[in-house]
């Protein structure tokens, strides 16, 4: 029975004397490189550098990282590093190890196994796990529409739909746009948006209704957004992002005045009609042509060119009433361009044209006895005429008879 006793006691005491436990402090590691490392990551190069607080000395030591999950060696044997011999002389070991895609965030502590011939000892290392904190812009709307465009003058909604790329949980997030132009401004809402724990690959949307001044100059116009975001390590974090807008502006040509050269038109009379064309939109329009569709005869195209925003430019066109009369309809058909292109507009007016007066009868026969007077005067002249003259005839005949 003593024999069993002491045969336990010496198995035990060899057992200690094989492994060391770190509350000896025999050695004091330092992680040279490698003391941070990013979830999903491969072939991570750890250093550590062993220092002998001992007054020993030790050989054929072999140092081995006892890795658990997230951690696993890269390759065979590329958790254990050879030392030899180890001094009072600060002696370096490296290794080579994965961390697993969905790994947490924070710091784990890795054992580390020191053999020697003098027998193991423990200690550990700290390692800290991280991921890239960051927020990608997803997509970026103008009225639900991607890669549309915004007029002066208008209210809009902005819709930025952002992620949480990075493999951080984020603590809160917060979104600053700056329009950086005052005729760009918030309808009733800040241009501070802010989201609390956004997980890795979560979309939240920050939505803003700006409104646009009328006389902004149509541009591609520059914005600044602004992310501050912290990890949950308690990390802050700011990231700038650049958004372009389009400001592009809308042609509004309207019908203004009309003139026409007489004033008052008959039928079958030439004049000149003159049609003032005004641009109230927020931008230019260029190659503007007119063309009337009218019962009139003559010139009825016109090109007009570049009219600007807030001017006018006049359509002149020579015609013909013909034998139309009364309100006569015409069609102004306006075509132009734009930097979205061609666009054709209709515009209905109406000319007034007078009829020739038809004479009545009563007219048409006061109208004729002037000239019947005339003739008969003329002709009552020509018959007292060629009487008189035939009465001087007939006296001259006689005297010359009784001579």
């Amino acid at each position: 029975m003593k024999i069993i006793t002491y045969l336990m006691i010496g198995m035990l005491l060899l057992a200690t004397g094989m492994y060391v436990s770190a509350s000896d402090k025999n050695f004091d590691i330092i992680v040279a490189q490698g003391s941070s490392l990013k979830a999903g990551t491969e072939n991570n190069l750890v250093t550590v550098t062993i220092n002998n607080e001992t007054s020993l000395e030790f050989q054929t030591v072999k140092v081995y990282l006892d890795l658990s999950s997230p951690f696993s060696a890269s390759n065979k044997e590329s958790d254990q590093f050879v030392i030899g011999n180890l001094t009072t002389i600060p002696k370096g070991a490296f290794f080579v190890i994965d961390v697993d895609s969905g790994a947490a965030y924070g710091n784990y502590k890795i054992p580390v196994i020191i053999e020697t011939n003098r027998g193991n000892y423990q200690e550990e290392v700290e390692i800290k796990v991280i991921g890239d904190t960051l927020v990608s812009v997803d997509d970026f709307a103008i009225n639900g529409v991607k890669g549309t465009t915004v007029d002066p003058g208008t209210v809009f909604n902005l819709n930025l739909r952002l992620k949480n790329v990075g493999g951080n949980r984020l603590q809160w997030l917060k979104v600053t746009l700056d329009t950086n132009d005052p005729e760009i401004v918030p309808v009733s809402s800040s241009l501070t948006k802010t989201f609390q724990d956004v997980r890795s690959s979560e979309y939240v949307v920050a939505s803003y209704d700006l409104s646009i001044g009328k006389n902004t100059t149509p541009k591609n116009h520059i914005m600044t957004l602004v992310l501050t975001f912290q990890d949950n390590l308690g990390v802050t974090h700011t990231q700038n992002e650049v958004l372009g807008l389009k400001i592009s502006g809308t042609p509004q040509l309207e019908l203004g005045r009309r003139t026409t050269d007489p004033t008052r038109i008959v039928q079958n009379q030439p004049f000149v009609l003159t049609l003032k064309i005004e641009n109230i939109g927020t931008t230019d329009a260029d190659n503007v042509k007119l063309k009337i569709e009218s019962p009139f005869v003559g010139d009825s195209e016109a090109y007009l060119g570049k009219i600007q925003k807030d001017d006018y430019a006049n359509g002149v066109f020579a015609l013909n009433s013909g034998a139309s009369s009364g309100e006569v309809k015409c069609k102004l058909i306006v075509t132009y361009n734009d930097d979205k292109g061609s666009h054709t507009n209709e515009k209905e007016f109406f000319i007034s044209v007078n009829a020739i007066p038809q004479a009545t009868a009563g007219q048409a026969i006061a109208g004729l006895i002037v000239p019947i007077l005339i003739l008969a005067i003329i002709i009552g002249g020509i018959y007292f005429y060629r009487k008189r003259r035939k009465s001087k005839k007939e006296g001259s005949s006689k005297e010359a008879s009784g001579q």
